[in-house]
C-alpha cells in the first residue's frame, strides 16, 4: 500500500503558543490589583450610595419638619428651588405619581427623578421632593473617576508586574542559560553561577548535582562498552583465523554451508564491535571507511543480502524513486540499513524484499507476515520482538538502528502496511515547499 509521504507523518494542530512565566506573572499581579480595586469600588459606590439615603433622609425629614412649623403658624415654608412642597390647601396638590407611596424617605424614577419624604398635616399627606439631577451628575463624575482608576489600577498592576517579573526570573534565566551551555559540553563542567541561599540557589544545586551524576554514568558506559569491545576482539580474530585455515581444507557442501555461517555471524560480530567503539567514541576516527552515498551503502547492503534471499527463494530487489544528497558512514548507515533488511530477509517466507532509495532517504518493504498496530509503536523498544518473529534473535536489531538515527538526527519508524512490514529512514529534511503567491 502505498501512502503519500504528507500523511506518513504525524501532523499536530495548530496549538496555541504558551504565556512565559514573565507574562504569567504580569498578569497575574494585574488582575489581583485590578480585581482589589475593583472590589474597593464596589464597596465606595455601596458606601456612597448608603451615606446618600440616610443623609437625604435626614435632611428631608428635617426639611419636612420646618416646613410643618412654618404651616401650623399660616407662614409660608421657604424652600429651596430645586425643593417642591406638596399638601392640602394652601399647598398645591401632589402630582398624580406622587399620590401614593410610602410614609418616610423614597425616591421615586418613573415620571421623574426625585428624592421624596412622605408625612401627614391636618389629616393629609404633605409630601416634600428634591430633584435627583445634581446628584445624579455628580454621581455619574464619581462613576467616571471609579472607572478611570480601575484602569488605571490595572496598567500600573502590568508594569509593576513586569518589573517584579523581571527582578523574580532574573536568577531563573540566569540557571537556565548556565544549565543550557553545561549540558551542552561534551564533558563535566560546573554551573557558571553562584548559588544563592534561596529557592533558586537550592534548584542550581540540584541541577548541577543531576549533570555531574548523568556525565559520570556516561563515562562509565563508554569505558564499560569500550572495554568489552576489545576484550571481543580476540576471540574474533581467533573464529575468523580458523575460519580462513577450514576454508582452506577440503569441506562437503553441508561442511561449506555450515562455515560460511560462522564467517557469516564472525562479520557481524566485528562490525557491531565496531560500532559500540564508535559509540562510546574510543574508535580511531583515522581508521573509519570513507564516506559513502546512501546508493552506494544501498548496493553495498543488496550484494552482501541477495544471495541469501536467494537461498531462501526471495526476491531482493533494489529500487530508486529519488536520489538522496549527502555522504555517510558506511558502518553507522550500513549497520541501519543491513538490520532492516536482515529482518525482512530472515522473516519473509515468500515473496520478495525492496529496498527503495528516496529523496530523503530510503525504505524497506516485504510481503512477510508484517506487524500488528499494536506493535509498531513498540517495535523499536530494546528486546522487542514481533509476535510473527522465529528464531533465536534477542530483538536488538532495531533498537541499535534506532539509537544510530537519534543519535544521528536521522528519523525512523515503521509504517502501516496491508500486508508486510514497512520501514522508512528519513536522512535528509524534505524541501520547504514554494509558498502559494497566488492571493
Amino acid at each position: 500500500m502505498n501512502i503519500r509521504q504528507t500523511d506518513r507523518l504525524r501532523r499536530p494542530g495548530r496549538a496555541e503558543k504558551p504565556r512565559s512565566l514573565v507574562q504569567r506573572i504580569m498578569v497575574s499581579f494585574a488582575l489581583l490589583v485590578t480585581f482589589v480595586a475593583g472590589f474597593y469600588a464596589v464597596a465606595l459606590h455601596q458606601s456612597m450610595e448608603f451615606t446618600e439615603s440616610h443623609l437625604l433622609a435626614s435632611f428631608l425629614e428635617d426639611a419636612l419638619a420646618g416646613a410643618r412649623y412654618d404651616l401650623d403658624k399660616n407662614i409660608t415654608p421657604t424652600l429651596p428651588a430645586d425643593t417642591h412642597l406638596y399638601g392640602a390647601e394652601p399647598l398645591p396638590p401632589p402630582p398624580s405619581y406622587l399620590k401614593h407611596g410610602p410614609l418616610g424617605y423614597s425616591e421615586v424614577t418613573d415620571e421623574a427623578e426625585l428624592f421624596v419624604f412622605r408625612s401627614t398635616w391636618r389629616g393629609e399627606p404633605l409630601i416634600l421632593t428634591r430633584d435627583q439631577q445634581g446628584f445624579e451628575e455628580v454621581e455619574r463624575s464619581f462613576q467616571r473617576i471609579v472607572i478611570i482608576s480601575v484602569i488605571a489600577v490595572f496598567a500600573l498592576g502590568l508594569l509593576a508586574g513586569w518589573w517584579l517579573s523581571k527582578n523574580i526570573m532574573k536568577p531563573v534565566k540566569e540557571l537556565s542559560a548556565a544549565v543550557r551551555q553545561a549540558s551542552a559540553s561534551p564533558v563535566y563542567r560546573p554551573l557558571s553561577v553562584t548559588p544563592a541561599d534561596d529557592e533558586v540557589g537550592e534548584l542550581a544545586r540540584i541541577c548541577d548535582q543531576a549533570l555531574k551524576r548523568l556525565h559520570e554514568a556516561l563515562e562509565r558506559e563508554k569505558a564499560f562498552t569500550g572495554d568489552v569491545s576489545h576484550e571481543l576482539r580476540t576471540p574474533l580474530t581467533v573464529i575468523e583465523t580458523g575460519v580462513e585455515l577450514l576454508e582452506m581444507t577440503t569441506l562437503t557442501p553441508e561442511q561449506s554451508k555450515q562455515l560460511e555461517r560462522v564467517r557469516r555471524a564472525s562479520v557481524t560480530m566485528r562490525e557491531l564491535v565496531t560500532l559500540f567503539l564508535a559509540f562510546a567514541r574510543l574508535s580511531d576516527k583515522s581508521r573509519q571507511s570513507e564516506p559513502d552515498t546512501l546508493d552506494g551503502v544501498l548496493r553495498g547492503t543488496y550484494e552482501t543480502w541477495e544471495p541469501f534471499a536467494a537461498e531462501k527463494g526471495l526476491e531482493l530487489r533494489l529500487e530508486k524513486n529519488g536520489s538522496c544528497p549527502g555522504t555517510y558512514s558506511p558502518l553507522l548507515l550500513g549497520t541501519v540499513v543491513g538490520n532492516l533488511v536482515k529482518n525482512a530477509v530472515s522473516y519473509t517466507a515468500e515473496g520478495s524484499v525492496a529496498i527503495i532509495e528516496t529523496a530523503e532517504g530510503f525504505e524497506v518493504k516485504d510481503t512477510g507476515p508484517g506487524l500488528s498496530p499494536d506493535e509498531i509503536p513498540h517495535i523499536f523498544d530494546a528486546g522487542m520482538r514481533g509476535s510473527s518473529a522465529t528464531g533465536d534473535g534477542a530483538g536488538l536489531g532495531l533498537s541499535i538502528a534506532m539509537r544510530i538515527c537519534r543519535r544521528l538526527g536521522w528519523q525512523i519508524q515503521a509504517l502501516p502496511s496491508e500486508k508486510g512490514a514497512h520501514f522508512q529512514v528519513c536522512l535528509a529534511k524534505p524541501p520547504a515547499p514554494r509558498a502559494d503567491r497566488r492571493l
